[in-house]
C-alpha cells in the first residue's frame, strides 16, 4: 500500500504523522522547510541566543499538550503568574494573580487596573469556566470579545488596562474582535495551568514529536508544487503516489494547492523584535511585561532567559518585544520609535539593548471559526488550526484526529 503524504511538518502534520505511526499504517511526511514546526521554530544566534520566531508559550493545560506531549522531557520553566502593567500615564503597576498566591490578594484587590466589582467579576468568571470542557467553551454562539466582555459589565477601565493589553497580545489583535468563545476557552487555559517556556526554546516541542517517528518518513527540502490525482507533485517535477493525500500545511499555502476551496482568511500579524541587554531590566521577576499605553507600538515586552536562562549566553539577557497589527512604517522608521518607547519605559539603560533580529510575521495566527471550505477532492484531508481556533492545540487536536479517521479506513 502506498504511503499516506502528509504535506507539511507544522504541529499538525506531526500530529498526524504520530497517529499514523501508532497504527502501524506507512506515511511520509513531506516539509518545505529545512527543519520541521511549522510557526514554531527556534533559531540559534552564533553567540548563543535562542530566538523564537515570534514570541510565543506553552500553556500546560492545553488538552493535547496533555495527551500528547511529554511535558518532562522539555524541561518546562514557568512565567510568572500575573503581570507587569504599564498605565496610560507611563506608572507601572504589578497585578499578582491571588489564584496561585493568597497572600496577593489584597494587592488585586487595590490594583488600579478595575474597580472592586471587575474583581468580582473576575472571580465569578473563574468560577463560571473551570468546571466547563474546553470542547464546550468552544461550542455555540459567539460575539466578539469586546461586546462579550462589556455585555458582562465589565468596566472601560479594566479592558483597557488589563483585557487589551493581555488578551490583545494573545490574539494579536487589541481591537478584541477576536471570539468570545474562544477567549472563554484560553481564559481557562490560564487559569488552570501555566505558561511555559521549553528550556532549549520552543521548537523543543515539534522536535519532541518528530524524534517519536521513523526518521526515513520525514523528508525536508521538499516543496509540493500541486495535489494530483492518486498524489502530489514536488516543486522539482517528481511526483509521489499516495494512498492518501493530508494538507497540514497553513491556511494562505491551501489556497494555492487547492484553489477551487479557496476562502478569504485574514490573518493575524505581529512583529518580534529581539536585544540582547547586559542585565535583566525585569531582575528576574519572571513577569511578563504589557503596555495599555494607547497608540503604542511597543504591546508586551519579556525576558525569557530569566525564565529559561539557555535563552541567552552566560552573563547576558535576552529581550523580546513584540507589536501586533500592521504599523505601515519601513523597518529602519518602525525600529527607531520601538526604541524611543522602550527608552520611555525602561529608562536610559534601554539605550545600551543590542539588537539581535527582527521577525516581521504576516501569518501569525487564523481567526476562529473561518469560512467554510468546500469539501476538498476524494482522497484529499485537511487539518491545522485554520479549520477551527488559533492555536496548537487546534492544530494537534485536528492532526491527531485525521491521522485516527484515516489510520481506520485504511484498516
Amino acid at each position: 500500500m502506498p504511503p499516506v503524504l502528509i504535506v507539511g511538518a507544522g504541529m499538525a502534520g506531526l500530529a498526524c504523522a504520530s497517529a499514523l505511526h501508532r497504527a502501524g499504517k506507512p506515511f511520509l511526511l513531506l516539509e518545505a522547510a529545512d527543519a520541521v514546526g511549522g510557526r514554531i521554530r527556534t533559531d540559534l544566534t552564533p553567540d548563543g541566543f535562542r530566538l523564537d520566531r515570534g514570541f510565543q508559550v506553552l500553556l500546560s493545560a492545553y488538552p493535547e499538550v496533555r495527551r500528547q506531549v511529554r511535558l518532562e522531557t522539555l524541561r518546562p520553566r514557568a512565567f510568572r503568574s500575573g503581570a507587569v502593567l504599564r498605565l496610560p500615564d507611563g506608572t507601572q503597576t504589578l497585578l499578582p494573580d491571588p489564584l496561585r498566591n493568597p497572600l496577593a490578594l489584597p494587592g488585586a484587590l487595590f490594583s488600579p487596573i478595575g474597580s472592586f466589582a471587575d474583581k468580582l467579576r473576575l472571580a465569578g468568571l473563574v468560577l463560571e469556566l473551570l468546571p466547563r470542557s474546553a470542547d464546550a467553551l468552544l461550542q455555540g454562539q459567539g460575539s466578539s470579545t469586546l461586546a462579550y466582555l462589556r455585555a458582562g459589565g465589565w468596566s472601560e477601565r479594566v479592558i483597557e488596562r488589563f483585557f487589551i493589553p493581555f488578551f490583545g497580545g494573545v490574539f494579536l489583535d487589541r481591537s478584541l474582535s477576536a471570539d468570545s468563545r474562544f477567549f472563554r476557552f484560553v481564559f481557562q487555559q490560564f487559569v488552570l495551568g501555566r505558561a511555559l517556556l521549553p528550556s532549549l526554546g520552543m521548537q523543543a516541542l515539534p522536535a519532541q514529536l518528530a524524534a517519536g517517528l521513523p526518521g526515513d518518513c520525514v523528508r525536508l527540502h521538499a516543496p509540493v508544487r500541486s495535489v494530483e490525482p492518486g498524489g502530489v507533485r514536488l516543486q522539482n517535477g517528481e511526483a509521489l503516489e499516495g494512498s492518501a493525500v493530508v494538507l497540514a500545511v497553513e491556511g494562505h499555502v491551501l489556497d494555492a494547492l487547492l484553489p477551487e476551496s479557496a476562502a478569504p482568511v485574514a490573518w493575524q500579524r505581529t512583529t518580534c523584535l529581539y536585544f540582547d541587554a547586559p542585565v535583566s531590566p525585569g531582575k528576574g521577576d519572571g513577569y511578563l511585561r504589557l503596555n495599555s499605553t494607547p497608540a503604542s507600538l511597543v504591546h508586551n515586552v519579556c525576558f525569557p532567559s530569566d525564565i529559561a536562562p539557555d535563552y541567552a549566553p552566560p552573563g547576558r539577557t535576552l529581550v523580546s518585544v513584540s507589536s501586533h497589527g500592521a504599523h505601515g512604517l519601513e523597518p529602519a522608521a518602525f525600529e527607531k520609535r520601538v526604541c524611543a518607547e522602550l527608552k520611555e519605559w525602561f529608562g536610559p539603560a534601554a539605550q545600551e539593548w543590542r539588537p539581535l533580529r527582527t521577525y516581521e510575521i504576516a501569518h501569525a495566527l487564523p481567526p476562529f471559526a473561518t469560512i467554510p471550505r468546500r469539501p476538498p477532492p476524494k482522497g484529499v484531508w485537511i487539518c491545522g488550526d485554520h479549520v477551527g481556533y488559533p492555536s496548537f492545540n487546534c492544530a494537534l487536536a485536528t492532526g491527531r484526529a485525521t491521522g485516527e479517521r484515516l489510520a481506520a479506513s485504511l484498516a
